[in-house]
């Protein structure tokens, strides 16, 4: 059978409707552009103790942690912030593993050390009034610049240094 209708065509695209869906094509083509995505993002500067500096595009509500990751960074971070089992042991972090120093500029740029994160810190013996958790630290659009320094990190599991648990 012969079909007796022709299939309907959209309308011809005028030469400057034409053009401005090509430059946006080419925008979108470009190496390392996120499409359709409005998210802002901050230069943070990772570095360690050996000096060694990465500087990123960090995006804003992510953390320090998240960041690292995303970004390749050699952060350990085993609990990724979120502790053990909420039933078991409570929630948010519960090892010191993901410490990390940042100017006490910052501090008020971000939220503040909650009672967790305080008494997970306590724990740790190389810690300072600059430290905080990488995992608690949310990022925010006054962070733009924000220098993390990162210690040696143990790998040996945090519960392995506690005795009598």
């Amino acid at each position: 059978p012969t079909p007796t209708s022709h299939t309907p065509q959209p309308p011809a695209r005028t030469e400057g409707e034409t053009t401005m869906l090509a430059r946006f094509t080419r925008i979108l083509a470009r190496p390392g552009r996120r499409a359709f995505s409005s998210a802002k993002t901050v230069k943070v500067t990772y570095v360690n103790m050996d000096g060694e500096r990465a500087t990123v595009d960090a995006t804003v509500g992510d953390t320090l942690l998240q960041t690292a990751r995303k970004n390749k960074i050699d952060m350990y971070g085993p609990c990724e912030g979120g502790g053990q089992d909420a039933n078991d042991y409570g929630e948010g972090p519960c090892c010191t593993e993901c410490r990390c120093f940042i100017p006490i500029e910052y501090h008020s740029k971000v939220a503040p050390v909650n009672k967790e994160e305080a008494f997970v810190l306590a724990q740790a013996t190389d810690t300072n009034e600059t430290s905080r958790l990488a995992c608690q630290v949310v990022l925010t659009e006054e962070c733009d610049g924000l220098v993390c320094a990162m210690p040696h990190y143990d790998r040996e599991p945090y519960w392995n240094h506690v005795e009598n648990v």
